[in-house]
């Protein structure tokens, strides 16, 4: 499917902010029923590392709260890593196709291992887009657009989210400085 006005103007709207270097791929799932785009920034939002971004996810809406909203991924790794734009495709076919509510500490399990990207990381959850300025919210024409960060997890990460909650998590990273670049960093939680 070829993407719509508004999906041209999103991705417009990306790749200006993920620097000169970019490129779009669309993917398709497994059923040929559902598709979406990825952008992929090269070095950004440092060198070495590439930015990658959906466009299509924002077809359906997401509940945060109580509230509606239009949401779009984001995700950043170090260059090189393979599989991290069908990693963030995936996320946004589970969402098509299961339903699957993305939306701040949401979580998606056992999806980073079906690429076997990572030896220690096995899900994701979705965060505020801390890396990029200007990446909360766009907004494109009418629609505002949302934007939350795809970070993979290991299990005992994953667990004491649940656990604790994702505000709980966010600080552990944050005291612990991870590496979010780095899908083969060791879980900080044992």
């Amino acid at each position: 499917m070829a993407p719509s006005a508004f999906e041209r103007d999103l991705g417009k709207s990306i790749r200006s902010r993920l620097g000169d270097e970019t490129k779009v791929v669309r993917f398709g799932d497994d059923d040929g029923v559902n598709d979406c785009f990825i952008v992929s920034g090269f070095n950004c939002p440092i060198e070495g590392v590439t930015s990658y971004s959906s466009i299509g996810l924002s077809r359906t809406t997401q509940k945060l709260g109580i509230a509606d909203v239009r949401v779009e991924l984001i995700t950043a790794c170090a260059s090189g890593t393979p599989h991290v734009d069908n990693l963030m495709a995936s996320c946004v076919f589970e969402c098509f196709r299961n339903g699957t509510n993305i939306s701040y500490g949401s979580l998606i399990t056992n999806i980073v291992s079906q690429y076997r990207i990572s030896d220690t990381l096995r899900h994701v959850t979705f965060v505020s887009p801390f890396l990029w300025h200007g990446f909360n919210r766009l907004e494109v024409g009418a629609q505002d657009i949302h934007f939350l960060l795809m970070l993979p997890i290991s299990e005992s990460e994953k667990i004491f989210a649940e656990n604790n909650g994702i505000d709980a998590l966010e600080n552990v990273f944050n005291k612990a400085q991870i590496d979010i670049y780095d899908v083969h960093r060791s879980s900080i939680i044992s």
